[in-house]
């Protein structure tokens, strides 16, 4: 079921959680040549803020409004 793709304990969880990590390094240690492309090291950070926050989102939906 779609709905419950995401748990505590599932692969999909931790792949995205594990992009969300890259991501967060990527921007820590983003350089001159990162800062001068559109949005730069905040665009890496706000990437990996939706990438961790996507999996509590789709369960918290899923708990309000599944069957």
């Amino acid at each position: 079921m779609l709905a419950a793709l995401f748990g505590p304990n599932d692969e999909i969880t931790a792949i995205f959680y594990l992009v969300a990590v890259v991501l967060y390094v990527l921007a820590a240690f983003a350089g001159g040549t990162m800062g001068r492309r559109t949005g730069g090291a905040v665009g890496l950070v706000a990437l990996g803020l939706a990438f961790h926050l996507f999996p509590t989102m789709w369960t918290t939906f899923d708990a309000a409004f599944g069957d």
